[in-house]
């Protein structure tokens, strides 16, 4: 009988203890899901919730459908860098192209000093492959159209801004396929180049 007793009081207490612990605790907000709908930058914000684009089986092949595909994949990351700032995706794909990494360096530039961007994510129109298959780094041309781009510091102020250009322009790329995986050896902007027909 006792310990019918000392069982009943146990979970009396129990109870008892779980009610005063929920009056005086003020309630916790729910987590943010963690698949919440991305966010685009705005003159206010940036952009927010912003997925890494996904690699596909295409763009680790070594042939020019693999360099073809490994180029589109790199300008999917410019534009994911330019709207979270991570930087270090682009850097992974690059072999020397020093052009390309300071570009790298002045977007995350922007965010380290509390800023973002807005526009700027480069449309890749064509990626057309200039050199002869299977004769080692492969060279492309790429007529590209980058959207308007607006750079704001932390507190809100315009850094700098590009307009959007009807014509766009072109990029000369070299990758090269080493170790399973293509890599930037040069990336430049080079507007006057002439696209083959």
């Amino acid at each position: 009988m006792s310990l019918l007793r000392t069982a009943v009081l146990t979970a009396a207490l129990a109870t008892f203890a779980v009610i005063l612990s929920a009056c005086g605790t003020p309630a916790q907000p729910a987590a943010a899901p963690e698949s919440a709908a991305p966010s685009p930058a705005s003159s206010s914000a940036p952009a927010s919730n912003v997925r890494q684009p996904e690699l596909n089986d295409l763009v680790t092949e070594n042939s020019h459908e693999g360099a073809r595909a490994f180029l589109f994949h790199y300008f999917d990351l410019t534009a994911y860098a330019l709207q979270t700032g991570d930087t270090d995706v682009l850097l992974a794909h690059l072999d020397g192209a020093a052009a390309e990494a300071e570009r790298a360096d002045r977007i995350a530039e922007v965010y380290e000093d509390g800023g973002w961007i807005l526009g700027g994510q480069p449309k890749v129109k064509n990626v057309l492959i200039t050199s002869p298959e299977g004769a080692g780094p492969v060279t492309a041309l790429l007529p590209v159209n980058p959207g308007e781009y607006t750079a704001f510091g932390t507190d809100g102020e315009v850094l700098e801004h590009r307009p959007f250009s009807p014509d766009g322009t072109i990029y000369t790329a070299a990758v090269k396929y080493a170790d399973g995986a293509w890599k930037i050896t040069s990336l430049e902007e080079t507007p006057g180049t002439e696209l083959p027909e």
